[in-house]
């Protein structure tokens, strides 16, 4: 029963790596058709509202420290949340802790 415990576990870890980058790919596609300017005009306002210590650690060499819905709130304007939300198809504060969730590992990708 080894390998087949062993060819289970490696489907399931291939299929939530899928979901993973899936939930990525889609808010990728959703910031670069917003008005922020995609993934790097949303690093930007994080970096102009005194959040430049987070985007560091995501894009350097750094811990990959996590970022809060209300850190994500007092950097974007209301204007730019509910565009984010429209696009996912999710209240804003949903789309918010689905930005916080996935946000750190797509600009960790994009470095």
């Amino acid at each position: 029963m080894g390998l087949l415990d062993d060819v289970v576990g490696a489907v399931k870890g291939a299929v939530l790596e899928g979901a993973e980058g899936s939930a990525q790919g889609v808010l990728n596609n959703v910031l670069q058709g917003s008005s922020l300017g995609g993934l790097s005009g949303v690093l930007g306002q994080l970096n102009n509202s005194g959040l430049g210590h987070l985007v560091s650690s995501w894009t350097g060499n750094g811990d990959g420290q996590p970022i809060s819905v209300d850190q994500l709130k007092a950097a974007l304007t209301p204007e730019h949340i509910q565009e984010i939300a429209g696009a996912l198809h999710m209240d804003p504060n949903s789309a918010l802790a689905h930005l916080a969730e996935h946000l750190p590992m797509l600009a960790g990708k994009q470095a």
